[in-house]
């Protein structure tokens, strides 16, 4: 029968089994001992694979210890030489024999059956071949079975069943082993044998707390420091573990550590987070990083649960290929060759949160941008995911901001703010701007300042012009924007997301061109406020001002702006102002300012150019900038009609009328008409400077520029470059002091005005006396008398005297105008060959084409060096040139004294 035959076969295998071994622990020549072996391993694999239950679910030993174990056994026989060691005769021969079997598993029972059949340690019993009887086996035997079921949560690992992981059970087993085909031939319980070992449930209980630590969970031989809040050892129960089980616990620990500290940096009530809706979506990452990584331990207590289960099952089914498929062992050294790759990247996860600690918005995405491009592909990869995620929001709000004009940011983390207190009137420069602080760093300047005028034009198009579409094809540009937030920190802003940008910004600022330069003339408003406000329509200012002669002689306080308005309408008809829009027109007023005492019609009298809509948004900060342009502008005109109608004028009637006092007044006459002829050229050369070197020569500029405008900033930034550049040129809000030379200049103007009126009413005067004395000869002789009386003329005589005095004074009076202005002017032509502007230095170069100023004041002539400063001595004590590098004034040398006092003296 084939029971039979096969039960025959097992007694034979035993029995030769059985012989070999007692062969090779009696001892054999070395010689033999390959032949020997070649016939012992098929038996031993024959006998394993005949016998699969023989062994418990406890694991055998390891290959490599059952052999040193082997080799320790024969090299201790006293049969054998020291001439050839029978260990290492043995492990050559077995590795020669045993090359073939490539199943671990399998070396492994085979080396613990040979090391247990030889072995007489009674920590493993001896192999008793003696009878073929049946041998008595236990009855019972302990059986493991592992019941530690966990459950992963995301706040750690919940156990079923008993505190250490096991249940223990009783179950039948066979004592005779007749099913193995062994009969009575005597084998070890090697299920007793291996259990005697203690070290099998230890090595369970300390991978499982391992495990415990990657969750920071405490177990039996890790307990936390609470002040680190690092793993350490238990000192009751580190006994029980060697010192290499220890060290791998305590590094295996460290990612324990890690990950108590993401779970604190990810959970907000414990202060550690980063804040706004960017810091909730980075600690909705990190969230996602811990139930990851809970998701790959949660894996590795499957494995031991599986093994322990396994083993368990597979002894009490008494399944013959259990060998087979049972599940490998999870060990200390596979849990340190797994934690690696964990802990590198908890490390840089707790590395990134730790320096996002209390940010938010653009200050958050910087920092982690930060630790891009590192060199490192598994941390770049990481960071990118990061930032990622953490723009996810900003990317929201861009989109939010440039397709709808809205600002959505609760938190205060948009790099773009809207001021509450500002109103639709300031909307365009005042309303919206850049928060520098929540700027990220991969948004550059130029990038964030196209979103934020994106933005403010359509905010523009809504509240000021009313126009609702402002963006074309809106839907598929949000798509856009919203599905591709890793393109917002690449490195060449050449992605989809930035050409999406790109168009947006470019359609908003087209349509809010066209409907300014179209509907609302701005182009034409700006032309119509150089005409005006800047004087260069020459014929109407000519005009205006000739209408308004007597009104700007009043004292300020009795001027009315009703009457000035007819006067510009007239001055508007006279002049080609006619043929210009009546729309620009429309906007153009005469108003009069508050006086002040001493204040003129020249004073208080100006002109305005008032603006509304939409054009008021745009150019309302560049009214003020015009009104200060209009005061020297209208400073110059004042000087030129005062030179030119009033001192000229009256100079040219006056010299023939006054022919017969030529002798007195000569000297005096002569210095006036010199001085006045001196002013007119610096008053025709600066008012030909400012009007047509700076003004129109700039606004050329800015009509090329306007031209080739893309967008509604490009006009006006050309237009706040051309104010700025004129007001330099018009010595305008300078940091040199050329106004207050030229006030100077202008002082000494009207001056000489009120200086000439009384010069010619003195001379007037006496030539009124002469001819009264004259005409009383005249009739004294037409009597029969004989003129005057002596008394008459010895009071011409004295009125004579007199007059020839005032003379005198009126031309010591000239000199000190005459000197005062020269001080002015050599100042001002001081500051003009100092500045930097070369304009400016050729302008002075023209002021002084003759050098009439430079060879008076020797200072003008030095060259511009530190070893020669010019120091012009034609000033007199002024504070405000005190100190100066081109200060008109010596200055005070330190003497140190004793005591380290310090006095001042002047050289």
């Amino acid at each position: 029968m084939p029971h039979s035959n096969n039960h025959t076969d097992s007694n034979n295998v035993a029995t030769e089994f059985k012989g070999l071994i007692s062969q090779l622990r009696e001892g054999v020549h070395p010689k033999d001992s390959q032949e020997l072996l070649d016939r012992l391993v098929p038996l031993a694999l024959q006998y394993i694979r005949k016998c699969p239950d023989i062994f418990d679910s406890t694991p055998p030993l390891p290959e490599i210890i059952c052999l040193d174990k082997i080799m320790t056994i024969l090299e201790s026989n006293p049969i054998w030489g020291d001439e050839d060691k029978p260990g290492s005769v043995f492990h050559e021969h077995y590795v020669v024999a045993s090359c073939e079997i490539e199943d671990h598993r399998m070396r492994d029972l085979l080396a613990n059956l040979i090391l247990f059949s030889l072995e007489n340690d009674t920590s493993y019993g001896k192999v008793d071949y003696g009878q073929q009887a049946s041998i008595p086996r236990p009855k019972t035997e302990s059986k493991i079975r592992s019941s530690c079921s966990t459950t992963l949560q995301s706040n750690g690992i919940s156990l079923n069943g008993n505190k250490n992981g096991v249940s223990v059970k009783p179950s039948s087993y066979d004592s005779t082993q007749n099913s193995v085909g062994l009969g009575s031939v005597p084998l070890p319980n090697y299920v007793v044998e291996i259990a005697k070992q203690n070290n099998t449930n230890t090595d369970y209980n300390v991978v499982q707390n391992a495990i415990y630590a990657f969750l920071g969970v405490q177990g039996k031989y890790l307990k936390k420091d609470v002040i680190t809040g690092r793993f350490k050892l238990d000192p009751l129960s580190m006994q029980s573990i060697s010192s290499v089980q220890a060290g791998m616990l305590l590094r295996l620990s460290e990612l324990g550590y890690y990950h108590d500290r993401i779970t604190k940096f990810s959970n907000t009530t414990t202060g550690y987070n980063a804040m706004g809706s960017m810091g909730q979506a980075l600690m909705a990452k990190l969230k996602l990083e811990l139930s990851e990584f809970h998701g790959h331990v949660a894996a590795l207590q499957d494995q031991l649960n599986c093994y322990r289960e396994a083993q368990m099952r597979d002894y009490v089914d008494r399944d013959k290929s259990w060998l087979d498929r049972q599940p490998e062992q999870l060990t200390l050294f596979k849990l340190l060759c797994w934690y690696m790759e964990p802990l590198r990247r908890m490390q840089w996860l707790t590395k990134i949160a730790d320096a996002c600690q209390m940010k938010k918005g653009g200050d958050l995405a910087s920092v982690i941008y930060k630790f891009l491009n590192n060199g490192d592909p598994m941390v770049n990869k990481l960071a990118t995911d990061l930032l990622t995620v953490c723009c996810a929001p900003l990317v929201r709000m861009i989109s939010k901001w440039m397709l709808e004009g809205g600002i959505e940011d609760s938190h205060g983390e948009f790099f773009i703010e809207s001021i509450d207190e500002v109103g639709a009137d300031r909307l365009w420069h005042d309303k919206f701007r850049l928060r520098h602080s929540m700027l990220p760093k991969f948004v550059t300047l130029e990038l964030a300042d196209k979103i934020l005028k994106t933005g403010k034009s359509i905010n523009f198009l809504r509240e000021i012009c009313k126009v609702e579409e402002a963006v074309k094809d809106r839907k598929e540009l949000k798509f856009v924007i919203d599905n591709h937030v890793s393109h917002i920190f690449s490195y060449v802003p050449d992605t989809t997301w930035h050409a999406a940008i790109e168009t947006c910004y470019s359609q908003t600022s087209k349509h809010v061109l066209d409907i300014m330069v179209g509907p609302h003339k701005l182009l034409d408003h700006l032309q119509g406020m150089r005409r005006y406000l800047l004087l260069g329509q020459g014929d109407f200012v000519s005009i205006f001002i000739e209408n308004m002669k007597d009104e700007l002689e009043k004292i300020g306080t009795e001027i009315y702006s009703h009457d000035l308005s007819a006067m510009l309408d007239a001055a508007l008809r006279c002049t080609n102002a006619q043929y210009d829009d009546p729309d620009i027109l429309n906007h153009l007023d005469v108003v009069v300012k508050t006086p002040y005492p001493g204040d003129c019609g020249w004073d208080v009298i100006s002109l305005q150019y008032t603006v509304r809509g939409p054009l008021a948004t745009m150019l309302e900060p560049a009214m003020p900038t015009y009104k200060a342009l209009f005061k020297p502008l209208w400073r110059i005109k004042h000087m030129e009609f005062v030179l030119s109608t009033k001192i000229w004028k009256i100079q040219m009637g006056n010299a023939k009328a006054l022919r017969s006092l030529h002798d007195e007044i000569s000297k005096a006459t002569y210095r006036l008409h010199l001085f006045t002829s001196e002013i007119m050229h610096f008053v025709h050369q600066m008012q030909y400077y400012v009007l047509f070197e700076v003004i129109e020569c700039n606004w050329v500029e800015l009509q090329k520029r306007m031209q080739q405008a893309k967008a509604l900033d490009d006009i006006l930034d050309a237009h706040s470059k051309f104010l700025q550049a004129i007001s330099v040129g018009c010595f305008v809000n300078t940091s040199t002091n050329m106004e207050s030379h030229l006030e100077v200049v202008y002082e000494n103007i009207i001056s000489l005005e009120n200086w000439q009126e009384n010069f010619y009413k003195e001379c007037f005067a006496e030539l009124e006396a002469r001819e009264k004395m004259q005409r009383a000869i005249a009739e004294s002789e037409g009597t029969g008398r004989f003129g005057v009386t002596t008394e008459q003329k010895m009071e011409r005589d004295q009125e004579r005297k007199m007059f020839e005095q005032k003379i005198l004074t009126c031309c010591r009076t000239l000199e000190g105008f005459a000197g005062s202005y020269a001080k002015a002017v050599g100042g001002f032509l001081l500051a003009l060959n100092s500045s930097d502007d070369h304009n400016l230095q050729l302008f002075g170069t023209r002021l002084d084409f003759n050098e009439y100023y430079k060879k008076r004041d020797t200072n003008l002539s030095k060259p511009l060096t530190f070893e020669h400063w010019r120091m012009s001595n034609v000033y007199g004590y002024s504070k405000n040139h005190m100190g100066g590098r081109y200060s008109m004034y010596p200055q005070p040398t330190p003497q140190y004294g004793r005591q380290g006092h310090v006095s001042l003296t002047w050289d």
